[in-house]
């Protein structure tokens, strides 16, 4: 994974989308108001142009709440005290994320038909930030509220400050926490494995990291190499790890690999089999490209050969845990649910073809 700039780090934090109305918060007790509120609609602005449209949800909330302060600054709401403009902005603020709580189900079926698989994930984090702030301002607006019934005024200096320092706090705990918290995300995903996002055809439209699509079933198709090994008519099968998502514990080509996000397909075919028998060496060739879905997963099969009918070669692997299964004995045992489901559907083609010219070789 490529190391995430700084720039890139703020612009993919959802919770800095806060700032304009933290930047508002303390210009209210400098300036005039509608100075403070014209910088912080500025920020916003600024938001929606830089951040991406799935990253900046509370930009834009942030971005109507001025916009409703900026137009409302030309009616009575002008004449108010300052901290009452404040106390009502904010109101809006909390309003407008309230409504973007009811709408969470929407905003996630909209991005969900994003098939570039981060879309869903940064929309889940702008709302998540969303859903902070709502309630930290809820419970800002109800200590406010408890605090004018036994005090009765906000507008000496103590009450304006234990205000807005409190609101501050809020904020400014939402992006320490959301900030520390992609923090460590990140650095978890830099040593992330990341998988391509393909089509049947092939095409890549985007990434996803490993760990994630393995919770996610077959929502994701990615591309996987497997390699057969022959050796005189004979296919070399070994037990699936119990770790593996496909058919674990069932007997197929040991030789199975992911290709990587931006990886090379003949680099995933010699890792393929050099992890399996130390060896990268072993001359392969193309056979069928393939897709293959079920409940669990989904994949776009590039399916390889190696005939190795050199018993000293052959010998020469380092093999483990396997054996080679003839074609007879793998017929009989056909459909017991030995054999992982790839295996049998790639043995009805090389019976076909390579096993079938191998039995003529021996006539």
């Amino acid at each position: 994974m490529t190391k995430i700039s700084f720039i890139d780090r703020l612009i993919k934090n959802p919770s800095f989308g806060l700032i304009p109305f933290l930047i508002y918060s303390f210009l209210i007790g400098y300036v005039d108001s509608i100075v403070a509120i014209l910088i912080a609609f500025a920020l916003s602005v600024l938001g929606l142009i830089v951040v991406k449209r799935n990253n900046r949800l509370v930009y834009d909330a942030s971005f109507v709440t001025f916009l409703i302060a900026l137009l409302l600054s030309f009616t009575s709401f002008s004449e108010l005290p300052r901290m009452n403009k404040f106390v009502v902005v904010e109101v809006v603020f909390a309003m407008i994320l309230t409504l973007l709580r009811l709408s969470k189900g929407r905003l996630l079926l909209i991005t969900a038909k994003d098939t570039s698989g981060s879309a869903e994930t940064h929309m889940e984090e702008s709302i998540r930030v969303a859903f902070q702030a709502q309630y930290g301002l809820t419970l800002h607006l109800f200590l406010f509220m408890i605090y004018l019934v036994s005090v009765g005024t906000v507008e000496s200096m103590v009450s304006a400050m234990f205000i807005k320092v409190l609101f501050q706090l809020i904020l400014l705990s939402i992006i320490v926490f959301e900030s520390t918290r992609l923090h460590i995300l990140t650095k978890k995903l830099f040593n992330e494995d990341w998988l391509p996002v393909i089509t049947e055809t092939g095409e890549v439209t985007g990434r996803v990291a490993k760990s994630v699509t393995k919770d996610m079933k077959n929502k994701f198709m990615h591309p996987v190499v497997r390699v057969a090994l022959m050796n005189k008519g004979a296919i070399y099968l070994k037990e699936r790890g119990m770790s593996r998502v496909l058919n674990p514990g069932k007997l197929d080509h040991p030789f199975e690999e992911y290709m990587e996000f931006k990886g090379e397909l003949d680099k995933s075919v010699r890792e393929s089999i050099g992890k399996e028998c130390g060896n990268e060496n072993i001359p392969v060739r193309f056979l069928l490209k393939y897709t293959f879905e079920n409940e669990i997963t989904k994949r776009l099969i590039l399916f390889y050969v190696a005939e190795i009918d050199d018993d000293v070669m052959f010998n020469s692997l380092n093999l483990q845990g396997g054996k080679l299964w003839t074609t007879a004995q793998i017929e009989d045992n056909m459909g017991l649910e030995i054999f992982s489901e790839c295996f049998e559907l790639e043995f009805e083609y090389l019976k076909n073809t390579l096993l079938l010219v191998q039995q003529y070789k021996k006539k």
